[in-house]
């Protein structure tokens, strides 16, 4: 606001008619005046952060009409948060291990479990024993399938502490979303098996 106000002070002409004294009556009028602009310049930088998408309140449901949201893999009752990081992942692609790889590769993968929220993970090709091979040939060959084994925390039903009603053995994540995500995300040529342990 005082950037706002020392502009419009030197706008003023020179004169007994125009005091700069700060306890004048004109300079509290400019100061007022200044506070309207700064106002009005602070609602124009927040409106334009907020059409940005990783910050978008009210124009997410537009930004996510443009991306092909929401996902199907994630349902419909979704938070903001979760919304705006689906929305960003669909604008910016998976998180590849580098520049020239694919969304198949195991860091892929797991950097992609990581941001959905699966931070342990490890992912493996699948590469089946064939009996029968000559010396110096492999013993497996790469058939397309990966892997991908999850672990979950979970708590157990303890007494004295659990209630009636809640389940034995309850995980604090649900995968559903995450092979439906996979199967979407990995290329076609690739079979995703999840395993939650």
């Amino acid at each position: 606001m005082d950037k706002f106000w020392q502009a419009l002070v030197a706008l003023l002409p020179n004169g007994f008619a125009w005091p700069r004294n700060p306890a004048s009556t004109l300079m509290r009028v400019m100061r007022g005046i200044a506070a309207s602009f700064y106002e009005h310049h602070e609602f124009a930088r927040l409106t334009a952060n907020r059409w940005q998408p990783h910050q978008a309140v009210t124009r997410l449901a537009e930004w996510e009409e443009a991306a092909g949201l929401p996902d199907a893999c994630f349902g419909l009752n979704q938070d903001d948060a979760t919304r705006r990081k689906l929305l960003l992942g669909r604008l910016r692609g998976p998180v590849l291990e580098y520049l020239d790889s694919s969304p198949a590769s195991p860091g892929a993968l797991i950097a992609i479990c990581a941001w959905l929220g699966y931070p342990l993970v490890t992912v493996v090709y699948n590469t089946p024993f064939r009996c029968g091979m000559r010396c110096g040939r492999r013993l497996g060959r790469l058939d397309g399938k990966l892997w991908i084994t999850v672990t979950v925390q979970s708590t157990r039903f303890r007494v004295g502490k659990s209630r009636v009603g809640q389940r034995l053995l309850s995980g604090t994540l649900n995968g559903s979303e995450l092979a439906c995500y996979l199967n979407r995300v990995v290329p076609a040529r690739y079979s995703v098996n999840v395993i939650f342990v």
